[in-house]
């Protein structure tokens, strides 16, 4: 087994909390069949299910959600991990959605899973207007960059990253997508990990997993993408509309 790969889901595999697209589905069914594939969310196994179709995710080696907190093989959890997040830094982020200037709240706020707080102030409730328009206004005031920053900046033993469009991820230190690299090679050494994420950017939680897999020798690979579309064509071996990024 000499290449491993590896995908995230929202905007790798699918439109942001959508179900994976018809034409992809049954292009990524073969690929899943004839590839040792892992998949890593920051959503939870629940949340995937609802996206990927389950023959596929009976197809892949194992399914880690909440960016390696947990671990399924065939539909099985292999193991969870638990934490209880501090009352200040949960104040913290209760501050951060009340002070947003965005102006639409649908509910659903602070998200906890297992190792993890999601965080999002237009609310995980929202439709996918209303998703798009908040995607929009963040870009422009870069509102979750600036969280991230906060976090991060405290020394709190905690370590945040924006995912997918409206949200923030926050994990202990090192509870990140990295994590999926040595759980991979310690069940197979010798593999080439190959890595498909559309949040390898600065402050963006598949950049912990890209930087994990830069080694000297350059013996892994990551590549940015910015959706289904260009995982496709790279899978395809076909030139996508932007370099590549390897790590």
């Amino acid at each position: 087994m000499s290449k491993i790969y590896l995908f995230d889901v929202d905007g790798t595999l699918t439109p942001p909390r959508m179900p994976m697209d018809e034409s992809f589905s049954e292009f990524f069914d073969e690929f899943t069949a004839n590839n040792p594939v892992y998949l890593i969310s920051g959503s939870d196994y629940k949340k995937i299910c609802e996206q990927v179709p389950r023959k596929i995710l009976l197809q892949c080696k194992g399914v880690y959600g909440c960016s390696g907190a947990e671990y399924y093989e065939q539909d099985e959890m292999q193991y969870t991990r638990e934490h209880e997040f501090p009352e200040q830094l949960i104040y913290l982020c209760k501050h951060f959605i009340q002070g947003s200037s965005f102006h639409i709240r649908t509910g659903n706020h602070i998200e906890e899973r297992p190792g993890m707080l999601n965080i999002s102030s237009v609310g995980r409730n929202a439709s996918e207007h209303e998703r798009q328009s908040y995607y929009a206004w963040d870009q422009i005031t870069q509102e979750r960059v600036e969280f991230v920053k906060r976090i991060n900046s405290k020394n709190l033993g905690y370590e945040a990253s924006a995912g997918g469009e409206i949200s923030i991820d926050i994990v202990p230190e090192g509870w990140n997508k990295s994590v999926v690299k040595n759980e991979v090679l310690k069940k197979y050494p010798d593999a080439e990990l190959v890595f498909f994420g559309d949040r390898i950017v600065e402050n963006g939680n598949d950049l912990p997993l890209a930087k994990a897999l830069e080694t000297p020798e350059g013996r892994h690979a990551s590549y940015r993408v910015y959706s289904f579309h260009d995982t496709r064509k790279l899978l395809e071996g076909s030139k996508p509309v932007f370099d590549k990024e390897v790590a």
